[in-house]
């Protein structure tokens, strides 16, 4: 793969938006900062890897009010699958799968968690480039109960 494929800081507040069903209270310096946890220094081509830190450190940013974790798992699915991967995971296992990411609270741990279910995936560009917002609806729809208690059990946050 020649370069990596990423979403946006517009891209994390429409899918927290409809996550939550309204408008939160946010933070634009954290919430930058927890999009760029899909980066890495250097050459940036470690797929797995940035996947795992923006897994894994997302939600400690507290960018939203609320739906921080849902949100990130969201972002975190859609990473992988518009860079031609994906999670053999299913929607009734995804919420304790991410919970046990985030109580190990490491991005090593993330890592092996991740490359256990790791897989490959069709990607779907239009003139080399994949359709995140496409992406995030159908991650949003095949995680529909995943997101419902990663939105109803997350942390309320207390933003400055």
């Amino acid at each position: 793969m020649a370069s990596l494929n990423y979403m946006t800081v517009p891209d994390m507040m429409w899918v927290n938006l409809e996550i939550m069903k309204s408008p939160q209270p946010w933070n634009y310096a954290t919430l930058e900062e927890a999009v760029f946890l899909q980066y890495s220094y250097g050459a940036s081509a470690d797929l797995v890897g940035q996947a795992a830190q923006f897994l894994a450190e997302f939600p400690g940013k507290r960018s939203f009010k609320s739906g921080n974790e849902a949100t990130a798992f969201v972002g975190f699915v859609a990473f992988l699958v518009i860079n031609g991967k994906d999670l053999h995971l299913d929607d009734a296992a995804a919420a304790d799968w991410a919970r046990g990411v985030w109580e190990d609270g490491t991005v090593d741990g993330a890592r092996a968690k991740i490359e256990v279910l790791l897989e490959e995936h069709e990607l779907h560009t239009h003139h080399g480039t994949p359709d995140v917002r496409g992406t995030l609806r159908a991650v949003l729809a095949r995680f529909p109960e995943t997101v419902k208690i990663l939105r109803e059990t997350g942390y309320t946050a207390a933003l400055v």
